[in-house]
């Protein structure tokens, strides 16, 4: 039988429409039985294709499913192609990856072949060596219970020492970024001593270090998300375990924003026009058109329509980042602009709960990073509106607060500023 290229076998495929089993069978039939499936890529063949739109191809992604569970590929090179993926920005893709991996996560271990094994905790970026810490990982035994194992036995210590280390780096390249964070986070908030769960930030903060531009955009595009929008889980967010995860959020954001700042993201500027559209549509922001920002900042001050109506959606999002012209196409800031619209709109909400008291937090942090002269804030990207909800909370209910968290350098931020203190 002819071989024909992989890529196109696989068009060809999605264009005729074949179902799963039917792809499976003219696969077998367009190449010869010598080579295995993995040393064909199979699995980053499919991924690639699945993954081109802003959402992910259903039918391309039920082959690989049935290339998973019939076996013919290896779980390792599912997982190396999954971390070949970065860009979080697609959410539909990040869940279609999540449900992959929910096929098979559960039944990982550390051992079976060799080279099977030496795959999964290969460091996927290029031009970085293999791993040399695979065999530091407890055999026989699923990756989850070696996580949850591993951290209470730092949490319990106190400090991560260079093994431990090692084996969160292993394991967070064998689960991916969201895996390994959402269990972090969970064994978090499961913490209900009040010294040991800030010693878990501590703790947890360095860990996130591995990666921690992406672990940040996780934590804060998806999981934050996930449970200040679920009522089913805001119990979790309750002190102490709401605090110190409002307090680890505070403190990934700066210090991702400040290392990020100003630096132009070689995969950013890489990525087609459609791509960035694509990226915007799934994460809609209120972008004010230059008019509109003329006409605000210039409008007289005594104007009572200015900030408070609601119909206006000028004024449910506008913030200083707009106006500074941050560039919202950036996953980071767009992520960032997208967690403080929805703080806004819990704190403008009637619906109180530990998920305002989460908000209060977190804002509260913010605020406490500035005072001790953290740099990079991204309270420039809290819509100006959230300033008169913030001051109805009695912590941040003063003069310095509203000045911290306002824009002075932008006409429009004092304005709020004075408005907010004329109110307290």
């Amino acid at each position: 039988m002819k071989v024909v290229n992989l890529k196109q076998a696989i068009l060809q495929a999605w264009k005729e429409r074949w179902s799963d089993y039917q792809w499976a069978i003219n696969m077998k039939k367009f190449f010869p039985k010598g080579a295995t499936w993995d040393i064909l890529n199979l699995a980053d063949a499919l991924l690639e294709q699945a993954m081109i739109g802003p959402s992910p191809n259903p039918l391309i992604l039920s082959y690989l499913k049935y290339a998973i569970s019939s076996q013919m590929v290896s779980y390792s090179s599912v997982l190396t192609a999954i971390s070949k993926f970065d860009d979080f920005s697609r959410d539909l893709c990040v869940q279609a990856l999540l449900d992959i991996m929910d096929m098979f996560c559960d039944r990982l271990s550390c051992h079976g072949k060799a080279e099977e094994c030496i795959g999964l905790c290969r460091f996927p970026s290029t031009g970085v060596d293999t791993m040399p810490y695979w065999n530091l990982l407890p055999p026989k035994r699923p990756i989850k219970e070696v996580l949850t194992d591993i951290f209470a036995k730092v949490l319990e210590k106190g400090w991560v020492d260079s093994r431990s280390i090692h084996i969160f780096d292993t394991l967070l390249h064998m689960g991916g970024v969201y895996w390994f964070c959402n269990n972090l986070i969970k064994e978090l908030l499961k913490e209900t001593r009040k010294e040991h769960a800030l010693r878990a930030v501590e703790l947890l903060y360095s860990i996130f270090c591995l990666d921690m531009q992406q672990v940040t955009l996780v934590l804060l595009g998806h999981i934050l998300p996930g449970l200040l929008t679920d009522s089913s889980k805001w119990h979790s967010l309750m002190d102490p375990p709401g605090t110190a995860l409002a307090k680890l959020a505070v403190w990934c954001a700066l210090s991702s924003y400040s290392s990020h700042k100003g630096q132009a993201s070689t995969r950013q500027k890489k990525r087609h026009r459609e791509d960035i559209e694509d990226y915007i549509s799934l994460f809609p922001l209120d972008d004010v058109q230059p008019s509109k920002l003329m006409r605000l900042l210039s409008s007289n001050e005594d104007d009572a329509n200015i900030l408070s109506s609601p119909n206006r959606s000028m004024s449910s999002s506008l913030s200083a980042s707009q106006l500074h012209t941050v560039n919202m196409r950036d996953p980071l800031n767009r992520v960032l602009a997208n967690l403080f619209l929805l703080i806004s709109s819990i704190l403008g909400s009637r619906t109180a709960g530990p998920h305002t008291q989460f908000v209060q937090w977190f804002m509260e942090e913010c605020v406490d990073c500035l005072e001790q002269g953290g740099r990079g804030s991204v309270l420039q990207f809290m819509p100006f509106t959230t300033v008169s909800e913030l001051v109805k909370v009695s912590a941040m209910s003063s003069p310095k607060v509203v000045l911290a968290i306002t824009d002075l350098s932008l006409p429009l931020g004092r304005q709020v500023a004075a408005k907010a203190i004329a109110a307290l």
